[in-house]
């Protein structure tokens, strides 16, 4: 199995998990595609289809039909250069491509040592803790803090091998990030730093210390998807692309992409 293909089923799993436990959430795969709602998160990146290959095109359209019918934001996300018929059947919807998102992994002997003095890096597992987590990834996503709430309530963040972090500094909360491990592998989430704090390093930090972790904790191997302005950041901390998603989303979904990651 290539890196792409292992990133692929990681990521499929991980998002089936979260949808079981995110009330009213649905993940179904079918024939040729994957398919989810998550009434809880409606923005299109939690709604949507995602092609497996070209078989489901003709499907593509009334797939989303029965998303947009519940009242759902929608997307579709393709894997660059592998559905180009779903890709064509995206766009005869009228979706756009909002957003590139690159894929990316890192093994152990890749991992680069971040080193920021005085940062502290813990876990989060009360509930403060949890809505001090929420609150610094909303200030760093510039975000509402409903819409990333149902991510940080206790089911969600019990999820067997998922954890949140916080970095201090000086005991100030600065960052923070969240790492889920299934299998051979851990994915990095939610890695969100507010304005007043960036350009210190500590988004990469965190971001490098919950990789360790995962590989403490048995991972092989570790995974995220991107946001532009976090890539060259993840680059320098050892990720290498392994494949690029494509984000297909109505024109009026189209979102400013966060600047909180770094």
């Amino acid at each position: 199995m290539t890196d792409a293909d292992r990133l692929y089923a990681s990521l499929s799993e991980m998002f089936s998990r979260a949808c079981a436990a995110l009330e009213g959430s649905r993940f179904e795969r079918r024939p040729g595609y994957v398919w989810a709602v998550c009434p809880r998160m409606p923005v299109p990146t939690f709604n949507g289809v995602w092609p497996e290959d070209d078989s489901c095109a003709t499907e593509l359209a009334g797939a989303l039909e029965e998303i947009r019918a519940l009242g759902l934001p929608y997307s579709v996300i393709t894997r660059r250069g592998r559905t180009p018929a779903c890709d064509a059947a995206a766009e005869r919807v009228g979706l756009i491509v909002s957003e590139d998102l690159p894929g990316m992994a890192v093994a152990p002997d890749e991992l680069r040592h971040v080193d920021v003095p005085g940062l502290q890096v813990v876990t989060v597992a009360t509930g403060d803790e949890l809505a001090q987590a929420l609150a610094i990834a909303t200030e760093g996503f510039s975000a509402p803090t409903d819409l990333f709430a149902p991510l940080y309530e206790a089911r969600f963040a019990q999820l067997d091998g998922f954890q949140y972090y916080l970095g201090r500094v000086d005991g100030v909360d600065v960052t923070t990030a969240a790492g889920y491990t299934v299998g051979d592998s851990v994915g990095i989430f939610n890695v969100a730093t507010p304005e007043a704090h960036r350009g210190r390093g500590y988004g990469a930090a965190i971001t490098a210390e919950v990789v360790r972790r995962g590989f403490e904790a048995g991972a092989e191997w570790a995974w995220l998807q991107s946001s532009t302005i976090g890539h060259s950041v993840y680059r320098r901390i050892g990720f290498r692309d392994v494949e690029t998603y494509v984000l297909w989303t109505a024109p009026e979904a189209v979102l400013e992409p966060p600047e909180g990651v770094v």
